[in-house]
């Protein structure tokens, strides 16, 4: 059995990178290892959609008994991205069972 299966109430950290897109004049969030991309107008909207992004992620993962990958190190990810804002992003996820 999922190890997210036994836990009710998770908090889940991971890399992401922002991108300013000049051409659209938008900001693009990526967290490359749960490979999920949003866009905003600010940084700040970036965030809140990836905060919701990895809140859908994690519910269909203990839904359909999905592993998921650890998160990399900052230096990791910051070395890929070099040039790039890179920040941790956490969002909380409640068990709906």
């Amino acid at each position: 059995m999922n190890l997210l299966h036994k836990i009710k109430y998770m908090k889940f950290t991971y890399p992401m990178v922002f991108i300013f897109n000049e051409d659209e004049n938008i900001y693009n969030g990526y967290i490359p290892d749960l490979t999920l991309y949003c866009e905003g107008e600010t940084l700040e909207a970036v965030y809140a959609c990836a905060e919701e992004l990895i809140k859908y992620y994690f519910e269909l993962a203990v839904k359909y008994d999905t592993e998921v990958p650890t998160p990399s190190s900052m230096e990791d990810i910051s070395g890929k991205w070099t040039g790039y804002k890179v920040s941790l992003i956490t969002a909380d996820v409640a068990d709906k069972k």
